[in-house]
């Protein structure tokens, strides 16, 4: 599957390489375009690195590996290009504050990936997932998990169920066991 990561930094980078290494086509996208640049090498494989705008058009799946508030302003500068996508979500609504990880209070009692979903319009097919792992647990259990170790639970939440049924397979690939959370409404 052709995937297009948005933010090759914390998240991104270690995503991406996982699921390159799995096999897919992993394109990397940053606002600091070396850092996308190192995130492809490193991940080796059909990995490459382009602008954020080349990396929706050439994702099938786009995973928004950007800070929580950071979401509108990405989703203004790729616009239209995401309509009809399925975007995976994996941010928590945390920023950085001084250097030190700081909550963000989710607007309208809504949950975080219920808010992201407005943030990105309803021609968006949000799914929730790679949230609930500290980024350098991902990295480590995902590889475990792909080199025949014990696998660990990743959730997935989405209130378009083709949508999750096609970013499970990319879950499993990234060395983990998928699992249904339920709706937006639902998600971590």
């Amino acid at each position: 599957m052709r995937v297009g990561i948005l933010g090759s930094g914390r998240l991104g980078a270690p995503l991406g390489r996982l699921l390159a290494v799995a096999g897919h086509d992993v394109f990397f996208s940053d606002t600091d375009p070396a850092r996308a640049a190192a995130a492809a090498a490193e991940a080796g494989g059909q990995a490459r690195d382009g602008s954020p705008i080349e990396a929706v058009r050439f994702g099938e799946v786009v995973v928004m590996a950007v800070w929580w508030e950071a979401f509108p302003s990405v989703a203004e500068e790729v616009g239209e290009a995401l309509r009809g996508k399925i975007v995976i979500d994996p941010s928590n609504p945390i920023t950085d504050r001084d250097g030190t990880a700081t909550s963000v209070a989710v607007p309208d009692g809504l949950t975080s990936a219920q808010y992201q979903q407005h943030v990105l319009g309803p021609d968006v097919r949000l799914v929730r997932t790679f949230n609930t792992k500290y980024p350098n647990e991902l990295l480590e259990l995902g590889t475990a998990g792909q080199r025949g170790g014990t696998r660990a639970d990743m959730p997935c939440w989405g209130d378009d169920d083709e949508a999750k049924k096609a970013v499970m397979p990319l879950i499993d690939a990234a060395g983990f066991t998928a699992i249904d959370g339920g709706g937006l409404s639902e998600a971590l």
